[in-house]
């Protein structure tokens, strides 16, 4: 398993925030309203990376010798981390992009409430990526290598 990169992380909210602004301004310009985003997506982005920080907090422990821990959930918690930070990019690249083509409507009440709450969910996002970034970065094992080109998932650092 190669460990996260930054740059990968950065394009993918990159490209979705891209095309959540598209989308959004393509609808709204065929007249299309604002589909509405709940303001629990924040809460279950916030509770999700409170989640994947207290199971890579868990490992972290293991990795100072206070606790012990079957190598399989570790590495299940590192998997756990690098899928969060993944979605955590996805959601908070399309909300964001979906927040920024509703502006120009900024004075209708309706259209300003449905960019903030994208906005909301855009920071729900966020939370999501950070707590998954930090977490699998507390599974690993080794140094913080990032050239882990042409090493199998072992000597990559992880924890497995």
């Amino acid at each position: 398993m190669k460990p996260l990169r930054g740059k990968v992380l950065a394009a993918t909210t990159a490209i979705t925030a891209g095309l959540g602004w598209g989308v959004s301004t393509l609808a709204r310009s065929s007249g299309a309203s604002p589909i509405d985003v709940p303001w629990t997506t924040l809460v279950v982005g916030v509770v999700l990376g409170a989640v994947v920080l207290w199971a890579g907090w868990t490992v972290r422990l293991v990795r100072v010798g206070r606790r012990r821990m079957d190598p399989t959930r570790a590495v299940r918690t590192a998997v756990l981390g690098q899928a969060c930070a993944y979605a955590g990019a996805l959601l908070a690249g399309f909300y964001a992009g979906y927040a920024a083509a509703l502006l120009p409507d900024w004075s209708h009440t309706p259209r300003r409430e449905a960019a903030l709450a994208a906005a909301l969910a855009a920071l729900g996002g966020l939370v999501m990526l950070v707590a998954g970034v930090v977490a699998e970065r507390w599974c690993r094992i080794g140094p913080d290598d990032e050239d882990d080109e042409g090493s199998d998932s072992a000597e990559a650092g992880m924890a497995h």
